[in-house]
């Protein structure tokens, strides 16, 4: 107490003072640590030194555990989070149902839904992994429901689906293919690392894309580090028989005049100079490195078609090799590359035949701030018609993303992991959209004479 009798602080003991600035201490050197840890890591990742594998494995490890806590926290009913409305331009659409598939770490991914142009669900399907195969054998360890997801579908027009099944947490990793009648009947399986695509012939055949594990490379690719995943394109029977040998895709350009293309999988010579995109990829550089080819998709060319592409043979198949960022088509007789093209874009999918003669294709990473369709002439290099979000927005998905041409000439567009589907007219105005809420795997359009087993049920009620 001061004389005055105005009570004054006591000033803080010099232990105490201490004490905080201890603390202080302590807290500002193990924030230090950790930006020092993180400088660090990010180091080795980059220039891959030799705890490079550890710390890969430690990151995948810690997202795997971050997604499995997310699944507890995810709606289980599919349905909870579709999106109710969107934009709707009845008068530019092009009208008809959209058959459309999601992942989000739930009991119910392996379900398809076929939607009509008021996003109402007229059909759906749906089987668990454990039912189609309860003790599976095609894949390493336990496999729980929640964690498998359809990729890729064909619809029948009576009704029946074929599915490509992929883990949810897993890189390019397939788990069989599964043929369902409409009311999701399984018809037949089969439990093979059938992986991302399917096309179905007139006459029932079935090509799909088939990846195996190697540690050694055949005669002229040794180069090629292993382990890693590699590529065969199989042909299936209607009943899902196996039809002749697999197409390895690595042979087919060994065996080509575009064999030079493959040089980039050489160890320092793979392109890392790729526009950084607003959002990074999903997987890291590792997993990147042991997934040689990532063979995501493969289209039959029609005799119809084939009018259109001369040059090229109806039977022959068109595929798209990610990690190449390269296109091309392969010849089942001679079991070689017998067209191939690098372009623009980068980490593309979906490529798809048009009727004049073009390609449409998805261009995940060629821009540096978003993902865009082009439309591609590989007679001229040309590229006539291409999208970004002009009119609406910029949209990315450093993985999967799909496009497809509609008959009236719009464009059909999903966004992966914008959890988005955009119909883009050719002036590029968005006239339908739709949003789910969740990962899309798979969106397209039939028009209703294509399903002719919902009979009398119109496209826009």
């Amino acid at each position: 107490m001061s004389t005055s009798g105005v009570a004054t602080a006591s000033p803080i003991p010099h232990p105490v003072r201490r004490s905080r600035r201890k603390i202080i201490s302590v807290l500002f050197f193990g924030i230090g640590m950790m930006v020092l840890a993180f400088v660090f890591g990010a180091g080795v990742m980059f220039f891959q030194l030799p705890p490079a594998d550890f710390l890969a494995k430690a990151f995948i490890g810690g997202r795997a555990w971050y997604e499995s806590r997310l699944a507890t926290s995810q709606p289980p009913d599919p349905e909870a989070s579709f999106g109710a409305h969107g934009i709707d331009k009845a008068d530019k659409t092009s009208d008809g149902f959209t058959l459309c598939a999601f992942a989000t770490l739930n009991a119910d991914n392996t379900q398809a839904f076929l939607l009509d142009m008021r996003r109402q669900i007229k059909h759906r399907w749906g089987v668990k992994f454990s039912q189609i195969w309860p003790n599976p054998t095609h894949v390493q360890g336990p496999v729980k429901d929640m964690l498998v997801c359809f990729f890729a579908c064909h619809l029948y027009p009576n009704g029946d689906l074929l599915a490509v099944l992929h883990g949810v947490q897993q890189q390019a990793v397939g788990y069989g293919l599964v043929k369902l009648d409409k009311d999701s009947k399984i018809l037949w399986s089969l439990p093979a690392n059938i992986h991302h695509d399917v096309d179905v012939t007139a006459d029932g055949t079935i090509y799909a894309i088939q990846q195996e594990v190697v540690n050694t490379m055949p005669a002229g690719l040794q180069y090629i580090p292993t382990p890693c995943l590699v590529d065969s394109l199989i042909t299936l029977s209607p009943d899902g028989q196996s039809k002749g040998k697999p197409i390895s895709v690595l042979e087919a350009f060994r065996d080509s005049p575009y064999a030079a293309l493959l040089a980039s999988l050489e160890p320092g010579k793979k392109k890392e100079d790729r526009p950084i995109p607003v959002t990074g990829p999903r997987f890291d550089e590792q997993i990147l490195k042991e997934d040689a080819l990532h063979t995501n998709f493969v289209k039959v060319l029609t005799p119809e078609m084939a009018k259109q592409f001369p040059g090229w043979k109806p039977g022959q198949l068109l595929i798209s090799l990610r990690n190449l960022d390269v296109i091309a088509v392969v010849d089942p007789e001679s079991r070689a590359v017998i067209w191939a093209a690098r372009g623009p874009w980068q980490a593309q999918h979906d490529v798809q035949f048009l009727d004049n003669g073009h390609l449409l294709l998805f261009d995940n990473r060629g821009l540096p701030k978003g993902s865009r369709v082009l439309e591609y002439d590989p007679r001229t290099q040309a590229l006539p018609w291409s999208y970004s979000g002009e009119n609406w927005m910029p949209f990315y998905t450093s993985e999967r993303g799909l496009c497809q041409r509609l008959p009236n000439g719009n464009t059909l567009i999903v966004n992966t992991e914008g959890e988005e589907i955009l119909e883009v007219s050719q002036k590029k105005e968005v006239v339908w959209t739709f949003t789910p809420h969740r990962y899309v795997t798979y969106g397209r359009r039939y028009t209703s004479d294509q399903v002719p087993f919902l009979p009398g049920v119109p496209p826009r009620p």
